[in-house]
Formats: structure tokens, C-alpha cells, sequence
């Protein structure tokens, strides 16, 4: 079965850039415009204060997983949010250990924030990402 695939990135912004941060994501999605295979995307930003400030999402919709893993070679040499600028690092891990260890409570008590900013030219520390393929949708009724 061929199904649609969403890949979604939870990213925490440099800390004073989020308005920044928030354009390049959408700026980024636009470029990809084109890419055989890919239907778009959103930006989200948390905005609850159940995470760190400047937490966004970004999601990334693929017409399957063929497609999706069609398009990761054609931006693995560029500065983008999803993987660390300097390639010679190889893959860093996620920090969304960040989001339940104090770490919210420390940075609001004001304490600096213990994240590594290597994604995207330094704007995002990448917390955590999901590919997933579509078991179900469901839209609701007007």
C-alpha cells in the first residue's frame, strides 16, 4: 500500500530569534516547492508555554515514503533545519531530553540555555523528528 508520509521536526529557535527563525522555516518549506513527490508543509509554534520559548514544529508532507526518502539526497548538501550545518559532525542527536529534564524551569529562572544551536546556519537546536506514514485520516464535517 502506498501511503502518505508526514515528517515532523520540533526544533527550539536560537534564543532572541524566534520571529527569525519562524520565517526561514516558512521561506525553507517554499523552496522545496517542486521536489517530485513532495505536497507541501506547515510551520507550527507552540504556544501554551508548555515548552521552551520559541519552540516550533515543522511538517512536511511527502505523497509517500518512496518520495520522502527520494528527497533527503537532494538537500544533503545544504545548510537546511533538518541536519547539522557541518556535515563532518555526522548526526548529531536530537536534544528533546531538554523538554523534560528542568531544563524550561532553569531557562525561566534565568539560567542560559543548554542547547546546541547547529541546524539551519545556527538558528535551531533540533529537539525531535518523526517520520510517519498516514494510517488514517480524517476530516471533519461541516
Amino acid at each position: 500500500m502506498n501511503r502518505k508520509r508526514r515528517d515532523i521536526f520540533v526544533f527550539v529557535a536560537k534564543p532572541g530569534h524566534g520571529d527569525e527563525a519562524k520565517k526561514y522555516l516558512g521561506e525553507w518549506l517554499r523552496s522545496l516547492d517542486g521536489h517530485p513527490g513532495y505536497l507541501g508543509g506547515s510551520v507550527l509554534e507552540e504556544v501554551a508555554g508548555e515548552l521552551l520559548p520559541d519552540t516550533l514544529a515543522l511538517l512536511m508532507e511527502f505523497e509517500s515514503t518512496h518520495a520522502a526518502r527520494a528527497f533527503w539526497p537532494t538537500i544533503a548538501d545544504t545548510v537546511n533545519p533538518l541536519d547539522p550545518d557541518d556535515k563532518t559532525q555526522g548526526k548529531l542527536p536530537d536534544q528533546g531530553a531538554a523538554f523534560f529534564d528542568g531544563t524550561k524551569d532553569a531557562v525561566a529562572a534565568g539560567g542560559e540555555l543548554p542547547l546546541q544551536f547547529t541546524r539551519g546556519d545556527a538558528l535551531f537546536a533540533r529537539m525531535l523528528h518523526i517520520h510517519a506514514a498516514v494510517v488514517e485520516e480524517v476530516t471533519a464535517s461541516a
